[in-house]
């Protein structure tokens, strides 16, 4: 999927017009036109505001009422809140402007989309996703993907875990929580350090929804936050398995 940042203020109109055109771009490499949906947090920010300017009045007022605006290439631009996303179409390309982590967060938990381009609310709004993806950065060379988490068995760990856990439920099962316990308190006793955030972001790779992912996190700043080292001997064959993710 593509996945594009835009680090132009958004109150420069050229934020807009650079969002726009990637986002036809990443459209005219499809089969057939994908429609464009851009994505705010409440309506109000197309009504009044530079974005308003961006797109034209008119515009943004047929897009508020929810009306689709054909395009030349022949797909359409929609307009989806924070409170209908929920309600994408599938192959739709999302221009999320005035971005944040949440809103970011919420774009990563929606399917069928083929591409995201991303213009921050604010300076470093959009880092973490970033550097979860290896997004393009407009403007910048291109880099590759910088790995999340360096410790490598710390990542077979999860990549065990991922593996055994259903991505659409995250740990809300009983048993899967029990299993993301255990892994991670064998992973701090071992002496290994847990990044919270990095592991969440690893867990939004493999599918998971950012909430999901978000109790996963939580789940390992409570074992990275205990004053002593978590005692193993309850935990069935921890040394296997700790010998398996070191291998």
């Amino acid at each position: 999927m593509y996945r594009i940042l835009i680090p132009i203020d958004s109150q420069d109109p050229e934020s807009w017009q650079y969002a726009l055109a990637y986002a036809r771009k990443i459209g005219e490499q499809q089969d057939k036109p994908a429609d464009i949906v851009l994505l705010v947090h409440t309506k109000r920010q197309i009504d009044g505001t530079s974005l308003t300017g961006h797109i034209g009045r008119q515009q943004a007022k047929a897009l508020s009422g929810g009306k689709t605006l054909p395009l030349q290439s022949g797909a359409r631009l929609s307009l989806k809140t924070m409170n209908t996303i929920g309600q994408m179409q599938n192959n739709a390309i999302i221009i999320a402007f005035f971005a944040d982590a949440k809103m970011l967060d919420a774009v990563d938990s929606v399917r069928g989309v083929i591409g995201v381009v991303a213009v921050p609310d604010l300076p470093g709004g959009a880092d973490q996703w970033v550097a979860r993806w290896g997004a393009i950065v407009h403007g910048a060379e291109n880099q590759p993907a910088k790995r999340l988490i360096d410790d490598q068995i710390i990542e077979n760990a999860l990549s065990r875990l991922f593996s055994m856990v259903n991505p659409t439920t995250g740990i809300g099962h009983p048993r899967d929580k029990q299993m993301a316990d255990e892994t991670l308190r064998i992973l701090r006793t071992k002496g290994h350090a847990l990044q919270p955030e990095a592991i969440r972001s690893r867990a939004i790779q493999q599918g998971w929804r950012a909430d999901q992912a978000s109790d996963l996190a939580k789940l390992a700043q409570k074992i990275k936050s205990l004053k002593s080292k978590p005692k193993l001997t309850g935990i069935h064959n921890w040394e296997g398995r700790y010998q398996s993710w070191s291998e």
